[in-house]
């Protein structure tokens, strides 16, 4: 062969003369100084046919890489970002060996150094949110529900921290203070509501004591579920003790503050208790999300507690919760039966004797 126009790199390749180093792709076969030089100078003969992408494009894929993970992570749930990357970073490394076989330099490390760090802040972030609005959730439920049974609840929660709605049975509570707005006429409202902020702490610790679920104030009314969000066998039994311990026990301790304090009145209140099957769940909207119980259960409750005014009783018990109860003989008398406004038929209502 004619070695005219060409070069020619004469030297030796023997291992023992310690002429052969690393190249940058290969750190295991090691190459002679004159197989480097002639690989140069062919790369020189062909017009240097690696070419380096510009910054621009450079920065710009950078910036691309390191914004994928907190786009990802925003829309999806942490492994589905996590394998989103991953993906990601694979099609990047294929797309720049394809660039590299095609004379094009793109670059590798700093683009995953990039996705990497931001996977990173992003699972952080995502992490360190629902902690905080775990714990925000939690410190709500806790001021509705037993401390003890919140862990409970919250094990139940979907991604949106929602309890799906399901069908329960349940006794409900009803509460309500007789000739509340004609005391709350004649007072300051400071004074009111200092009050019935007294007032439901005491009702409302008789109610959780017994492992029930505060579903709201309605003023000085008070509406709550024993048998959710948590299931009870005995929600009648639980229900029916927080009754008398907020007529028996909690009334009379309430009534002797507004004494000592010279307010001037003392409360009488109205309890009804219906048992039943019930709709639980969450309910709003994403800025304010309540527990609520609702169907024909909840509405006969709040009937039965309506219709202890005038009767002489502070207490209705449905039959549906009577039959319920584990220990009942002598507990109850029975009042009588009674049309319940919404119910065709009437409904027999039981009394503390």
């Amino acid at each position: 062969m004619s070695a005219r126009r060409k070069v020619v790199v004469i030297g030796a390749s023997d291992p023992t003369l310690k002429d052969i180093a690393e190249t940058p792709i290969s750190h295991t076969d090691l190459m002679s100084g004159a197989e480097i030089n002639a690989n140069a100078i062919a790369t020189a003969l062909d017009d240097f046919p690696l070419q380096s992408t510009p910054v621009g494009v450079d920065l710009f894929l950078i910036a691309l890489m390191g914004i994928i993970a907190p786009l990802a992570s925003y829309r999806l749930s942490p492994i589905r970002a996590l394998g989103l990357a991953l993906l990601a970073a694979a099609l990047y490394l294929v797309c720049a060996q394809l660039a590299f076989n095609s004379g094009r330099i793109v670059p590798v490390l700093y683009p995953m150094v990039a996705l990497g760090l931001s996977l990173v802040g992003s699972l952080l972030v995502y992490y360190v949110r629902e902690a905080f609005i775990r714990q925000r959730v939690r410190d709500t439920f806790a001021r509705f529900v037993p401390e003890s049974v919140v862990g409970q609840v919250l094990a139940r929660t979907d991604d949106d921290l929602r309890l799906q709605g399901s069908r329960m049975e349940v006794t409900v509570l009803f509460s309500d203070i007789r000739g509340f707005t004609t005391f709350s006429e004649t007072r300051d409202p400071g004074q009111v509501l200092q009050v019935l902020n007294g007032y439901h702490e005491e009702m409302t610790s008789a109610v959780m004591d017994h492992g029930g679920t505060l579903i709201s104030f309605m003023g000085d009314g008070i509406m709550a579920v024993f048998g959710a969000p948590i299931e009870m066998n005995d929600h009648a039994d639980r229900a029916f003790a927080a009754a008398r311990e907020m007529l028996e026990v909690r009334l009379p301790r309430v009534n002797e503050w507004m004494r000592e304090n010279e307010i001037g009145a003392e409360f009488q209140i109205g309890i009804g208790l219906n048992s039943g099957p019930v709709m639980a769940g969450n309910i709003g909207s994403e800025q304010r999300l309540e527990f609520t119980t609702i169907g024909d259960t909840v509405n006969t409750a709040a009937r039965l507690e309506g219709m202890t005014k005038g009767s002489g009783h502070s207490l209705f018990v449905a039959d549906s919760t009577r039959e319920r109860l584990s220990e009942r003989d002598g507990e109850l008398g029975y009042v009588d039966s009674m049309p319940v406004r919404g119910r065709a038929e009437e409904i027999r209502v039981w009394a503390p004797g």
